[in-house]
């Protein structure tokens, strides 16, 4: 039979079965040499597999040239541009974009420069921090660095997980390690050491840590100890067992639960402030309060024994500080496998439904004309009704991000259909991360067409009779891949909020 009369699923195994060989080869080839004998795949071999796939991805070019994915066509990015600009989120997303430029506007990811009223020639400070918005010591230095209004510049810089980071910064932190801060030309790192820098050498109205001589010192101390047990107990509960230390980690919480309820309001050390002792807690308890969920199907939000525990969570969620900094439980159980270990699964993972619905997989977490209201994550992950815009306003989010990043998300999606550099194979690498992953470029047509009619959708609200892979063949399949592709690595916060990237999980799962 001629080639060319290949079925198109044919040509789509190909394709498959030529993408994986390479990347075997080139991974194994990648893992191979850091041993000491360094193997090399035949060259031969690989240049004929890699024609096989320019072959196969000919064939798929061409058909995806002949015709739509879907029954309609999609507006421009140009017109879709113009028409999110014109939501009300669009406007205030430009107004904050002003505001970030002069240093000023609400606390963002996004946000580069923080002035809080003063000149940057007054800035003393730059915050370099980890560029996925993840990192969990960044994430209490921004929070303490907001708190107190201390005018600071940003330098995002990658967690060694993510990729690799910049010589400049190397230079300037042989170590590598994140946070840091560049202060009246000195160089800070580790949290706790950049916290009391801050504490005690620059000027500020909101005193954070009781001095020595105050009466809460020592209740200070005893807390920041009880935090590392805290600490240490998950570990033990979340890596190293399948149940035995569950007792263990909640009478911890237990006894963290009984502190806060002698405290006047919802800190650790009463008073109207946070101090350095919530900002202390902060990273970890948001981190267990997902992991525990996902591996453990152990519940702390929306759990009837931590009264205290979640009534400190909810004035949490009442600060601009902790909401720009906070991630959701997906954006948590991805990331903590590269930094912590791979947590240990207990049936009551399965059981409780937490599993499949953080993984978006329960039928309603991530469904459109859904919400995680009507899903177990309404008390895994609740929403404060100060934090609730409604369902418009995180579906033009989503669109708006979507649309101002157009270019680049159309070609990383398309890393779905392309090759593995292997890097992510890798001890200490972020699975879902691979920085040197190649996009197969032929599909940036139909991947472009489809994210289009995506975000035109977001915007319009109206789905109506629209379908999408109207034709099921070849292109469908690695175009879904794609999407997928897509799907899972969206990031909070560093991407969009919490609401916003729940809808644009479920539009893509429509798409789908």
């Amino acid at each position: 039979m001629n080639v060319f009369e290949m079925s198109k699923f044919k040509v789509f195994l190909l394709w498959i079965l030529s993408t994986a060989i390479i990347s075997a080869f080139k991974n194994w080839t990648l893992i191979k040499t850091n041993e000491k004998n360094v193997l090399r795949p035949n060259e031969i071999k690989l240049q004929l597999f890699e024609k096989m796939q320019s072959f196969a991805n000919s064939l798929i070019n061409s058909n995806s040239d002949q015709r739509s994915l879907i029954n309609e066509s999609p507006l421009s990015w140009e017109e879709l541009s113009e028409n999110g600009a014109k939501t009300s989120f669009g406007k205030q997303w430009k107004e904050w974009e002003r505001q970030w430029e002069e240093g000023a506007g609400p606390p963002h990811t996004n946000a580069k420069l923080r002035l809080f009223g003063r000149k940057e020639s007054e800035v003393e400070l730059t915050f370099y921090r980890d560029s996925s918005a993840w990192c969990p010591y960044c994430q209490k230095v921004w929070m303490m660095l907001e708190e107190k209004k201390i005018p600071y510049k940003v330098v995002k810089i990658n967690m060694r997980s993510y990729g690799e980071k910049p010589a400049s910064f190397l230079k300037k932190v042989p170590s590598g390690l994140l946070p840091a801060i560049e202060f009246r030309g000195e160089i800070i790192t580790e949290s706790i050491v950049i916290m009391q820098t801050i504490e005690f050498q620059i000027p500020s109205t909101n005193q954070m840590l009781p001095d020595p001589s105050d009466e809460k010192y020592p209740l200070a101390i005893k807390l920041l100890k009880l935090e590392r047990k805290l600490f240490g107990d998950w570990c033990q509960f979340l890596f190293r067992s399948k149940n035995q230390f569950r007792d263990v980690f909640h009478n911890t919480l237990l006894e963290i639960e009984g502190e806060l309820g002698k405290s006047e309001g919802p800190w650790f050390l009463g008073g109207p402030n946070l101090s350095i002792v919530d900002l202390t807690y902060v990273p970890h308890l948001e981190r267990m309060a997902a992991s525990c969920a996902y591996w453990k199907g152990f519940q702390i939000r929306g759990n009837k024994a931590y009264p205290n525990i979640n009534r400190w969570f909810e004035a949490l969620e009442e600060k601009e500080s902790y909401m720009a900094t906070k991630s959701d439980f997906y954006t948590h159980v991805m990331d903590i496998p590269p930094q912590y270990g791979n947590g240990i699964f207990s049936s009551e993972a399965e059981s409780s439904g937490f599993k499949s619905a953080i993984e978006g997989k329960d039928g309603i977490s991530w469904k459109l004309q859904s919400s995680p209201k009507g899903s177990v994550l309404k008390d895994l992950e609740p929403v404060l009704p100060v934090n609730d815009k409604g369902e418009e306003w995180y579906r033009h989010e989503a669109a708006c991000m979507l649309i101002k990043n157009c270019n680049n998300v159309v070609r990383f999606s398309c890393r779905g259909a392309g090759r593995s550099s292997g890097w992510n194979l890798l001890p200490g690498r972020a699975p879902l991360a691979d920085p040197n992953a190649t996009p197969n470029e032929n599909f940036l047509p139909v991947i472009d067409e489809l994210l289009r009619f995506t975000a035109m959708k977001m915007l319009s609200g109206e789905i109506g009779d629209s379908k999408c892979f109207v034709n099921k063949d070849s292109v469908a399949s690695g175009a879904i891949e794609c999407l997928a592709y897509l799907r899972d690595r969206i990031g909070v916060p560093r991407d969009m909020s919490y609401l916003a990237a729940i809808s644009l999980r479920s539009y893509i799962n429509w798409v789908i």
